[in-house]
């Protein structure tokens, strides 16, 4: 294939191929389920964004940088998805112990009642999935699939230093 050039069957090899397009797809499926069973379960307002809070937030509570960088997402982002968050009545901001001008975001006992059930919802999609593909076979997905990840989080390429914002000039 020329550099900037493509045709049909090029473009058909890449698609039939390419992983991103069903890992997408998988995920937008195990989200929609659990979206999904949290609502049938009384937990109604939750958006599939929202779960870049809920994934990321430990159980003793977590510093709202910290959820961004796990999230990879701004600070501001993240600042955004945890006001929502915390009006529906699943996280709230508390005062950092170790640090008196820091916050934490921590479940309230809604939100830990709601990762109980995040938990059972998502053994129960993972039951699913093994009927629909076997056991063996979603354990070898699994474990391949963390294993990339590891590899992508290990071999990851430096992050160039966040740049000093400039006043402005009085």
């Amino acid at each position: 294939m020329a550099q900037g050039k493509i045709c049909e069957r090029d473009l058909e090899r890449f698609r039939k191929t390419n992983i991103g397009q069903p890992l997408t797809e998988i995920a937008k499926d195990f989200q929609r389920r659990v979206l999904a069973t949290f609502s049938e379960r009384g937990h109604t307002g939750l958006q599939p964004a929202h779960t870049a809070v809920i994934a990321n937030l430990s159980l003793e509570g977590t510093r709202l940088t910290e959820l961004a960088r796990r999230a990879s997402i701004s600070k501001q982002g993240m600042g955004q998805l945890v006001d929502e968050v915390e009006r529906l009545g699943y996280v709230q901001r508390v005062p950092d112990p170790t640090d008196s001008r820091a916050k934490i975001v921590r479940f309230t006992e809604r939100g830990r009642q709601l990762m109980a059930h995040g938990v059972e919802i998502g053994e129960q999609v993972q039951r699913e999935y093994a009927r629909l593909i076997g056991r063996k076979r979603l354990q070898l997905l699994h474990g391949t699939l963390e294993e990339l990840k590891r590899s992508l989080r290990d071999n990851a390429a430096p992050q160039p230093p966040a740049r000093a914002r400039r006043r402005p000039r009085s």
